[in-house]
């Protein structure tokens, strides 16, 4: 039976409706498929920067001085600072006999930093504006780095910086002619003051060294006779109990010398770190924060009871070092600086270590040789050039987090 004309152009239109629908729907789907790919695609990156990272070990110690006692009781004012260093006969610490002397001699103290600025703020004939104003920024940036940093004990200091520069430029300028008026004023002010305080007995150093008060320091009854005689299996017993020095009628102690030691204890596998190793830097997290350079002096070993001594030297003395006690010390055995990148930015292709970086809207594989790393981070030389072993370089975009990384790849 044969159909007519119409009814076959019919079914022939149907047909190619039908494949023309398929076609465009399979369009549809692999447009929609390939944006979804593109959209879910979350990439995070972050710039690789200079830094310094250190192979280190914390050990449990005690740091050592040559300690002299300050004898004195009683209401004390102090008239140096922790880490101050005295020679004999200075006076070191005044009684207060009567209520409010304390207050008064304060606000002394104060007058006379006052005066000593506006003082110094006049000396400023002939000098360079600019200077003056690369002083004055110079001060406000270490200020602000002071209190970002919460170091609100060395916050005067950079504050009276800044504000001497910024008088000398008041000078400078003409905006001041000079402070002399205030200047009366204020030593008025402070001969009435002293006059009312009067004459307070003193207590004064008898030996020469740094000084450091009873109600700051956190030294132990450790001396460097005994924890040099100390088997390693000795001064850990020693360390297991409580070394604190009692500061019963001690107004504080004078350090000798310039130097202090650390004496710990550690297990034979971190004593073998120290193999070859003879300058270190020494901190203590939350006390001393800034490292300070260090000798080793000797690593003693116990196989039996696996145990090591390891006796640290440091040649640097301050307010700082004069608070430590028995600490838990970190130890920097060795320091390197290059670029950091994030370890889970790593990748290996074809057997080479490498990272993808973020180069216009295109992924870029770049070889890396490590220097240095740890759980966190991976140190890179600084001298990256793309064709050869080390390409990574300052300031990448280095691709931390995505997903189908591929090396000529869209982002």
């Amino acid at each position: 039976m044969q159909r007519d004309p119409a009814e076959r152009r019919r079914i022939v239109r149907n047909i190619l409706l039908a494949v023309l629908t398929v076609i465009l729907a399979a369009a549809v789907l692999y447009v929609g498929v390939q944006l979804y790919a593109i959209l879910r695609r979350s990439y995070r990156t972050e710039t690789a920067i200079q830094a310094t990272m250190a192979d280190s070990v914390m050990l449990n110690g005690a740091a050592v001085f040559d300690l002299t006692p300050v004898q004195g009781t009683g209401d004390l004012g102090y008239l140096v600072e922790d880490g101050e260093r005295v020679t004999t006969g200075t006076a070191i610490a005044e009684y207060y006999t009567a209520d409010g002397q304390d207050l008064l001699r304060e606000e002394l103290t104060n007058l006379d930093r006052e005066l000593s600025l506006l003082n110094r703020s006049q000396n400023s004939a002939g000098s360079d504006l600019s200077l003056l104003n690369a002083q004055a920024r110079s001060a406000l940036f270490d200020l602000l780095d002071q209190l970002d940093a919460g170091a609100y004990a060395g916050i005067r200091d950079v504050e009276e910086s800044y504000l001497l520069a910024q008088n000398r430029i008041q000078v400078s300028t003409g905006q001041s002619d000079d402070f002399s008026a205030t200047i009366a004023q204020l030593q008025s002010q402070r001969d009435a003051i002293a006059a009312q305080l009067g004459e307070l007995s003193t207590i004064q150093a008898e030996s020469n060294g740094y000084f450091v008060s009873s109600h700051s320091a956190g030294l132990t009854t450790l001396t460097a006779e005994t924890a040099d005689e100390a088997s390693p299996a000795r001064l850990a017993e020693l360390l297991a109990g409580d070394l604190s020095l009692s500061s019963d009628g001690v107004a504080g102690w004078i350090a000798a010398g310039f130097s202090w030691r650390f004496y710990a204890t550690c297990d034979l596998d971190t004593a073998a770190r120290f193999d070859g190793v003879t300058s270190v830097q020494i901190s203590v997290p939350g006390k001393l924060d800034t490292p300070l350079s260090a000798t080793v002096v000797s690593v003693e070993t116990d196989e039996e009871a696996g145990l090591a001594k390891i006796v640290i030297e440091c040649g640097s003395v301050n307010a700082d070092v004069l608070t430590l006690g028995q600490e838990e010390a970190q130890i920097d055995l060795a320091t390197y600086t290059g670029i950091r990148i994030s370890r889970s930015a790593l990748h290996i292709v074809d057997g080479s270590n490498g990272v993808y970086v973020k180069a216009g809207n295109l992924q870029r594989f770049r070889k890396i040789t490590i220097l240095y790393e740890n759980e966190d981070y991976i140190l890179v030389p600084e001298d990256g050039a793309v064709g050869t072993d080390n390409e990574v370089r300052l300031y990448d975009e280095i691709i931390v987090e995505g997903t189908n990384l591929q090396d000529g790849s869209l982002m």
